[in-house]
């Protein structure tokens, strides 16, 4: 069975970092890295959004996932969650889904700069003609990589968010300067993809692994 990447981002209250929910949270760390079926764990901060926290998950398997979910120990950190998200802002909202990635995700997660791109698509989009547009934008991205590219994975997400099926790409990069010096030629390639949905949500995070 193909591992799981779980994602996770939440923006913050400001005050979240010295508050009891945090700090609650902080002592329940070992007990959560302890759940069976995680593999692999990282956290960052989103270059765009730095008051906000990005938590990746990496499970052996989707059972090992969903068992995950409906754990007591997983309500408690909804819970304790909840209480540190900034909610002023109606047109930003936490984000939690998960991803059969093609590749494993822990390469990625590796290099200095992970890009995250969800590209959101009509519950009846066409998945091998989508999938098929996307992998010609692949092969040009491998034959000629631009400067600064590491590695890079993608997948459907389990889940469908506003009745929107989810295609998820990530992709590490030496540095978010040679990731932006290399827009101009990516987003060329991106035209065909582009046609399936222009509803794209990018953003770039350097993680550190806490597992």
């Amino acid at each position: 069975m193909p591992e799981i990447t779980e994602i996770a981002w939440f923006p913050w209250k400001a005050d979240a970092k010295d508050s009891p929910e945090n700090a609650e949270l902080k002592a329940l760390g070992p007990e959560l890295q302890a759940r069976p079926g995680l593999v692999a764990s990282w956290f960052g901060h989103p270059l765009e959004r730095p008051q906000s926290g990005e938590f990746i998950n990496l499970w052996e398997s989707e059972s090992a996932y969903q068992s995950n979910q409906s754990s007591p120990l997983y309500t408690r950190l909804k819970s304790l969650s909840s209480a540190l998200i900034d909610g002023s802002d109606p047109n930003v909202t936490p984000y939690h889904n998960a991803i059969a990635f093609s590749k494993p995700f822990a390469a990625v997660a590796a290099a200095p700069i992970v890009q995250l791109s969800s590209i959101f698509l009509p519950s009846d989009v066409d998945k091998a003609a989508f999938e098929a547009a996307f992998d010609k934008v692949l092969q040009h991205l491998y034959s000629s990589p631009p400067d600064g590219f590491v590695v890079g994975t993608h997948g459907w997400a389990l889940e469908e968010v506003k009745g929107a099926k989810v295609f998820a790409a990530a992709s590490g990069w030496e540095s978010i300067e040679k990731r932006l010096a290399a827009h101009e030629g990516i987003a060329e390639r991106f035209a065909e993809v582009q046609k399936f949905s222009n509803v794209v949500e990018v953003h770039h995070t350097a993680f550190h692994k806490t597992k």
